[in-house]
């Protein structure tokens, strides 16, 4: 109810759609996209793109082993029987808010601040846990008044421990039409993981890319010396730091292959062009992260002779 569109709802329309997402090792839900909606144009999509963050599914299994598998998930929204103003605990007043999706946050706690947060009891007992929160946005893109829609295990203090970290988020206070984001909702999931406590251990999330480097860049950023011999393509792998934004800071060249034509140098230079969501769609931080990046050049092929 608390992502509910605001119009569908004040006209009492309910709505049906089916989200067509990736479920990933841990079971959260990633590359979340509306697969159909009725009736369109009523906001529903929307809608249920913002419940991803409750979804916590058991992964797929090959040869006994968790691994990545598409879904497709149908939500029914049927209008309960309640006026538009209701106040439910974990929902805010239903009927009253615009709820947002895949949010691009402009800034989001960083890996240091989740482990800094990790609650006591959760430290002592190893325990891993997840959280999912429902937050409205300030005039200025940051957060306020969350409350807790899950918190799995309870007992742990690890939903307080999610809400410490709220502050670190900042949002866009306009969408592009640019109606103000103030008063509008958003659901977010927070991922604890006892392996974070390693300081010899990186738990990485899929990283969504809020950025990625054109054709055309590619291109540009050719090593002359490789197309000057016909050299045709490469491929270079990058192991690098997400720095602040979801930039990647500090990067070296983990492979490269062929060597010898300066692709490992236009591969750093490249990476200066992606930027990840510094916050990852199944609720992990992504700053101060360690990935490991491909890059695949490849020139075009020259147009055919006349």
């Amino acid at each position: 109810m608390a992502v509910w569109p605001r119009e569908a709802w004040a006209k009492g329309l309910g709505g049906r759609v089916t989200l067509r997402c990736r479920v990933s090792l841990r079971g959260t839900l990633t590359d979340c996209t509306v697969a159909a909606e009725e009736p369109e144009g009523a906001g529903f999509g929307e809608a249920a793109l913002a419940l991803v963050p409750q979804f916590l599914l058991m992964p797929g299994l090959r040869d006994g082993k968790p691994v990545e598998s598409d879904i497709g998930i149908p939500i029914r929204f049927a209008t309960p029987d309640l006026p538009t103003g209701t106040y439910i605990p974990g929902a805010g007043t239903v009927g009253g808010k615009t709820s947002l999706s895949n949010i691009v946050w402009l800034e989001a706690p960083a890996y240091d601040e989740v482990v800094a947060a990790y609650p006591r009891k959760a430290r002592e007992k190893r325990q891993d846990g997840r959280v999912a929160l429902n937050c409205q946005f300030k005039a200025d893109g940051r957060l306020g008044y969350c409350q807790t829609i899950q918190e799995e295990p309870s007992g742990y203090g690890l939903a307080a421990a999610a809400k410490t970290l709220t502050p670190r988020f900042l949002g866009p206070d306009q969408l592009p039409n640019g109606d103000s984001t103030k008063g509008m909702v958003a659901q977010i999931a927070f991922v604890f993981d006892s392996d974070m406590l390693d300081a010899d251990k990186r738990v990485v999330g899929k990283p969504s890319w809020a950025r990625l480097p054109t054709g055309a860049e590619v291109v540009a950023g050719y090593p002359a010396a490789a197309a000057k011999a016909g050299v045709r393509g490469a491929r270079v792998v990058v192991g690098c730091t997400v720095a602040a934004q979801g930039r990647l800071g500090t990067c070296a060249v983990e492979s490269e292959d062929p060597t010898g034509y300066g692709f490992g140098a236009a591969a750093l230079t490249l990476a200066r062009s992606f930027q990840v969501k510094p916050w990852s769609d199944e609720g992990l931080p992504m700053i101060g992260a360690k990935l490991r990046v491909p890059i695949r050049f490849q020139l075009p092929d020259a147009p055919p002779a006349p």
